[in-house]
């Protein structure tokens, strides 16, 4: 697999974290050409907003074979398949949402509103398990790579028996194998 760090440096928003960081209209028209497979969206969520994290925690992928595809998927799918290494991180955020204070955010109210989340999530589809990093795994054959606070959120919706959507829409990221 080619890694995609050198890549990602590269790409870095100019002033990324700071007042006045390059603007998304900007940065998309170097991403697109860097990155023409990426669909707008999956950028924009993923690559733009988290693009430190991303760089941290999946420059090791490579970027430029990655395709997606946007699937309609039904809850249950969700809760069966869609895995990550930092389940601990989904564990809590789900059990915040019974806190008044995270009934406030507006993606918990959004949710709770729509019965899905505003944006699709990110996964990856893969053949095997993946060691990635300190014991952790990624289990084949869907991980998420972005929407970890989404997916924690629907998962407690689910188990409020909460009035959902029949379906959601995700973001299923595929590398071929070289």
């Amino acid at each position: 697999m080619i890694r995609s760090d050198r890549l990602l440096y590269e790409l870095e928003p100019e002033g990324f974290g700071g007042r006045h960081c390059e603007s998304w209209d900007q940065w998309r028209q170097k991403a697109n050409v860097a990155l023409p497979n990426f669909p707008d969206d999956v950028l924009e969520q993923w690559v733009y907003r988290h693009w430190k994290g991303v760089l941290c925690n999946w420059g090791w992928l490579d970027f430029q074979s990655m395709r997606f595809e946007l699937e309609q998927w039904e809850t249950e799918k969700i809760q069966s398949l869609i895995k990550t290494p930092h389940q601990e991180v989904v564990d809590k955020l789900s059990s915040r949402m019974s806190n008044a204070l995270f009934q406030r955010s507006w993606l918990v109210q959004d949710m709770q509103k729509h019965g899905t989340w505003p944006v699709a999530p990110i996964v990856l589809h893969y053949e095997r398990d993946i060691d990635v990093m300190q014991g952790k795994v990624m289990k084949a054959p869907y991980n998420l790579l972005e929407g970890h606070h989404r997916l924690a959120y629907l998962l407690r919706l689910a188990e409020q028996d909460a009035d959902l959507a029949s379906t959601h829409s995700v973001w299923i990221a595929r590398i071929p194998l070289h």
